[in-house]
């Protein structure tokens, strides 16, 4: 069996292992074995998971993340990823895996674990492995040889648990050719579509009728859970104004930040964008030139160019600003665009500049030349970072003491009296995004509020410019909303669920008609219906007007033939309903050996999936999972 593993242990699939290894591992130094189980966040059989070897997983997640989006990412997308659960979870079943590996037999040799540090270019001199070197590296990255070499051990033991359970999937000829005739095999329908929303107008609407059904549906009514916060905002904006740095501290911030006042050549630009969408066609290409070289000629007859951008440009981050990119180096924008900015002089406008963007053009304002700035040149711009430093301090600190004064006394108003603090009006909240304007809670701040207990004193909270330590004072839990403030809304989806039972009714019938009378036209007729008829068409290309035909309403479509040319309902596209009736079918020709072999690749990458989630999930049932701590 471990033969098999290393027979293939150049794999494309230890090559894929390696990689979600990479996203969850990379720059690690090693990890501590932690014995005092209080600094323990989960536990995987007998095998504790540190806080820090679990924060280090989450940094460089969070890091693969940043430049996968180019920089800075915001928290409520970090939140909406889910990215701490995320590095727990890659943590937990890398060491699921690793038990389910050993229980197989399939752990790393030692001989392994050499082979694959002297592989390693970090370790080697002049291509062969050196041990002093390698010692050294270590040392810099603090780890000790025992500690990497059993991280190098369990990569390798993850490595052959997945080659070898990956392995035992197979894809034969039939389910090749049954996958391929299942997407390519064409069909053709004569089809009606009732559309719910024309029945609404002959629905019958009475108060009784409209109280019923609020009854019935009330929790569709409900008025969300609020919540009555007291809070205090603490912020830097007062705070920076009482801040004056010293000569020294000025003078020390320039002498240790040189490299923040050393800059190459940089240009103040502005440009006008017109995108063009990936895929478009050469027609779509041509049309966006024209219009660029329309816009082009204006400027040049002396149009304003600010005027222009905020007319013509697509780069909705500067067309409100008359095209402005601010002050940019030539790392900043793509090769194309900044080739062609630092060509130009001060109010020079370039030709069209094709990017990846679309296309551009370009006017410079100013052109910096490089070099560095003197302590005079850049003391203004020190001093209000040094201020907004001293602030941001500040408030930190304030914000500490207030959570603590106020964890202590349970009590925020006592403890905004004591510390000197005001505590704003409470105000009502709930998870809706419809706020009132008083609400000084980003969406965030607001999931935290809501995990709190009736008289629970919140975390420092972030916001804008600063804290918010906050109190919940009061809990609604959701109520039906009254009848009379909900009647406009009941009285829209009465009508829209009485259209569609409307609709459905004469669907029904119309098929059963078809049914009596061999054929659609006439029972389309009776009900002045028309009939539509379709091309041939597959489940890869569908047909224009039944594009929202999906699931198990099109697998009934694909069912039918001579034999059995009606459904046995009628099928929903969409909000509609239909009725259809065989046309024909046109099986698909003998696929290509290049299709044949791109089939099989996705049903094994399919099955590969099923047979290693299943191995796994066979490996986390006897295994025990705690998890020690929130993440």
């Amino acid at each position: 069996m471990l033969d098999f593993v290393r027979r293939h242990s150049r794999s494309w699939v230890i090559k894929l292992l390696l990689i979600v290894v990479i996203l969850v591992f990379i720059g690690w130094g090693g990890y501590l074995y932690q014995t005092r189980h209080a600094s323990d966040i989960a536990v995987v059989g007998n095998k504790y998971i540190s806080v820090d070897e679990y924060q280090r997983a989450y940094q460089n997640m969070a890091e693969h993340i940043r430049k996968q989006f180019g920089g800075a990412v915001p928290e409520k997308l970090m939140e909406a990823l889910n990215v701490r659960r995320q590095a727990l979870d890659a943590l937990v079943r890398r060491y699921l895996v690793i038990r389910g590996a050993r229980q197989l037999g399939l752990q790393a040799t030692a001989s392994e674990v050499r082979a694959a540090i002297a592989k390693i270019p970090a370790f080697q001199n002049k291509g062969n492995f050196d041990l002093n070197r390698y010692k050294a590296v270590l040392f810099q990255n603090r780890m000790t040889p025992e500690d990497f070499e059993q991280q190098m051990a369990d990569d390798i033991t993850a490595t052959n648990a997945e080659v070898f359970i990956m392995g035992q999937a197979i894809v034969t000829k039939a389910e090749i050719e049954s996958s391929y005739h299942f997407d390519n095999d064409r069909i053709k329908l004569a089809y009606v579509l009732f559309d719910p929303s024309s029945f609404e107008a002959a629905v019958k609407v009475d108060n009784a009728a409209l109280e019923a059904f609020y009854k019935k549906n009330r929790d569709k009514y409900m008025e969300p859970e609020k919540r009555q916060i007291a809070y205090v905002v603490i912020n830097s904006q007062d705070l920076e104004k009482s801040i004056q740095p010293t000569e020294g501290q000025i003078k020390q911030y320039y002498d240790e930040n040189g490299a923040e006042f050393t800059h190459g050549k940089e240009v103040h630009a502005r440009r006008i964008l017109l995108r063009i969408k990936p895929g478009a066609s050469g027609a779509e290409i041509k049309k966006a030139n024209a219009e660029a070289a329309k816009i082009l000629a204006e400027a040049r007859q002396g149009k304003d160019f600010a005027s222009l951008a905020k007319k013509y440009s697509q780069d909705a981050a500067t067309a409100k600003n008359g095209g402005d990119l601010g002050v940019i180096s030539s790392q900043k924008m793509s090769a194309a665009f900044s080739k062609a900015a630092f060509a130009l002089k001060p109010g020079e406008m370039s030709p069209v500049v094709h990017t990846p963007s679309g296309l551009n053009i370009i006017k410079v304002e100013e052109v910096k030349k490089a070099g560095t700035e003197t302590l005079d040149q850049a003391r203004a711009r020190i001093v209000k970072e040094l201020k907004a430093q001293g602030a941001r301090d500040q408030i930190y600190k304030d914000a500490q003491n207030l959570r603590d004064e106020a964890y202590a006394m349970q009590d925020m108003d006592k403890a905004a009296l004591k510390l000197k603090m005001k505590v704003s009006a409470p105000v009502w909240i709930t998870m809706s995004e419809k706020q009132s304007p008083a609400n000084p809670f980003p969406r965030g701040a607001r999931a935290k509020l809501f995990e709190l207990g009736q008289g629970d004193v919140s975390d420092m909270l972030k916001i804008p410019g600063g804290y918010i330590v906050a109190q919940v004072k009061s809990i609604q839990k959701p109520v039906p909303a009254p009848f009379a403030k909900v009647k406009d809304k009941v009285a829209s989806d009465f009508r829209l669920v009485e259209g569609r039972k409307l609709a459905l009714k004469q669907a029904s019938a119309t098929l059963e008609s078809a049914r009596q009378q061999n054929g659609l036209a006439a029972a389309a007729k009776a009900v002045n219906a028309s009939v539509t008829q379709s091309g041939y068409f597959s489940r890869q290309s569908p047909d224009k007007g039944l594009k929202m035909l999906q699931g198990t309403n099109l697998d009934a479509v694909f069912s039918l033939d001579k034999s059995n040319p009606f459904p046995k309902s009628a099928l929903q596209v969409g909000a509609a309903y239909m009725v259809c009736q065989f046309g024909g079918k046109e099986p698909a020709g003998a696929p290509s050996k290049q299709r044949m072999a791109e089939i099989s690749h996705i049903i094994m990458q399919q099955k590969r999936d099923v047979v290693w989630r299943t191995w796994l999930g066979e490996i986390a049932k006897t295994t025990k999972v705690q998890y020690l701590k929130k993440i």
